[in-house]
């Protein structure tokens, strides 16, 4: 505006989201540094240049935030902060609500099939919610198992998965049913770590067969595992999500992608695929095909969690990338590597799967720009100057298709649209130890916004397997 006072263009007021407001860890005295920092704009409305030792305004600016209620990762805020915003409290939706929202969205897809599977459309929302909230009180997080957190987005999951149906393959209501089943198993199930909650998992679906749907369990769990996928065939154009019911017809499938792999790429993986990596990889190319599926696998070091994302990867016909970390790699050099990946994601239009492990976190920064990328599609102050002449060249022609000005924040905004459906992050971590803990309540993305696959030990037949190569 003019020297040492900086605001929106004039006559215009800027509205400024922090989300997660309570989210910085208390420091050894109990401040919070950045709170003190927004404290500070809101008494004094503005802050000092340390260089020159002005202190410079910032005016016109509407303070709005967000946070979860305090408690387990997130602290209570100083009140001097407090005192400076009108407070309002959000409650959770009630089942109604939800049950209204996911009528909509069934109503909507269902309508080209069958009669008989519309009228499935209430029991399929009223069975889910209810196998969520029996989830919210049975499923509590224990130090063991910090990653039993359930939210809204897992029963969006569910429906995600179901409307991913085709009116050709999916002619009856047992076929939907078992497909309800299945998603169930992969939102709720795949994070289970013991034998106890896998079979409070299947004794509520078992229930739901029965009572909401009024079916016999036997039918729907006919075969010998429950699989849906669209990998059966090659080409990617013609893949329909349906259930695969022969398992040794999908593992020459996946036997023959694997060959292909080996044939294509100088690293070859000498993988053997029993049933259980198998089922894995349907998992991961289950949540590859999703929009913004984005994959936590939880497992300890040689599971197969990095070789089954590459075949996944392989099979989805996207690109893997992964960083190499060597002596001196820090901040600036992750940093640079996150954006190579997004710019291939929104400037080139490619499917990238970023693949990151536990054994690459030199600083937990990193795992702070992984929460960035999961929630929003960017990293605060990734891209120069520069980089904007790519971005804009790029997205002009998007912005257009969109109905938008092409001027610089609506082409980064369709950039981000383009780098958000592109972008599937892959993280491979080892449940063990504190600082998986940690990180989880530092950082709720990654499980928020992350489908969890457990990797539980091997059985017998892989071990026999592996020994018979």
């Amino acid at each position: 505006r003019r020297r040492g006072v900086y605001g929106p263009p004039a006559g215009k007021k800027m509205v400024l989201f922090v989300d997660d407001l309570n989210m910085p860890l208390k420091e050894y005295y109990g401040a919070q540094p950045p709170i003190e920092l927004i404290r500070q704009w809101h008494d004094h409305k503005g802050w000092f240049n340390r260089k020159e030792l002005v202190a410079f305004g910032i005016v016109d600016v509407v303070m709005v935030s967000a946070m979860g209620p305090p408690g387990g990762g997130r602290t209570f805020i100083t009140p001097r902060l407090k005192r400076h915003y009108s407070q309002t409290a959000y409650s959770d939706l009630s089942d109604a609500s939800i049950t209204q929202i996911f009528a909509t969205i069934s109503g909507y897809f269902f309508t080209s099939f069958d009669e008989k599977i519309q009228a499935l459309i209430p029991s399929l929302i009223s069975s889910t919610i209810d196998i969520f909230n029996r989830a919210l009180e049975d499923l509590l997080p224990t130090p063991s198992k910090s990653h039993y957190l359930f939210n809204l987005r897992d029963i969006w999951k569910v429906f995600l998965g179901i409307t991913s149906l085709s009116p050709k393959k999916a002619g009856e209501p047992l076929t939907v049913v078992r497909c309800w089943a299945h998603e169930i198993q992969r939102i709720f199930g795949d994070r289970l770590t013991d034998r106890g909650d896998l079979a409070w998992m299947r004794t509520n679906i078992d229930n739901h067969i029965g009572n909401t749907f009024t079916m016999k369990s036997q039918d729907v769990f006919a075969n010998e595992r429950l699989v849906f996928g669209s990998f059966m065939t090659t080409e990617i154009d013609n893949r329909v999500y349906e259930e695969i019911t022969d398992m040794k017809v999908m593992k020459e499938q996946i036997e023959e992608y694997l060959e292909d792999y080996n044939n294509v790429n100088t690293i070859t993986m000498p993988l053997v695929m029993f049933l259980d990596a198998c089922e894995h990889c349907s998992r991961m190319c289950r949540v590859l095909a999703q929009p913004s599926g984005h994959l936590l696998l939880l497992g300890v070091g040689g599971s197969g969690r990095q070789s089954l994302t590459r075949l996944s990867c392989f099979i989805s016909e996207s690109d893997c990338f992964q960083i190499e970390v060597a002596k001196g790699y820090g901040m600036v050099e992750f940093k640079d590597d996150v954006k190579r990946c997004l710019m291939k994601c929104g400037v080139e239009d490619k499917v990238q799967v970023f693949l990151f492990c536990d054994t690459q976190i030199v600083k937990e920064d990193f795992v702070e720009a992984i929460n960035n990328v999961l929630n929003s599609g960017d990293v605060p102050n990734l891209y120069a100057n520069e980089d904007f002449e790519g971005i804009s060249s790029s997205c002009r022609t998007l912005c257009q298709t969109m109905g938008m000005q092409p001027t610089k924040a609506n082409l980064f905004s369709a950039y981000l649209s383009r780098v958000k459906k592109n972008v599937h992050v892959t993280l491979a971590f080892s449940p063990v130890g504190d600082s998986f803990r940690n990180r989880l309540r530092m950082f709720p993305s990654l499980v928020n916004c992350c489908t969890i696959d457990w990797f539980h030990e091997w059985p017998a037949e892989a071990l026999y397997s592996v020994a018979k190569q």
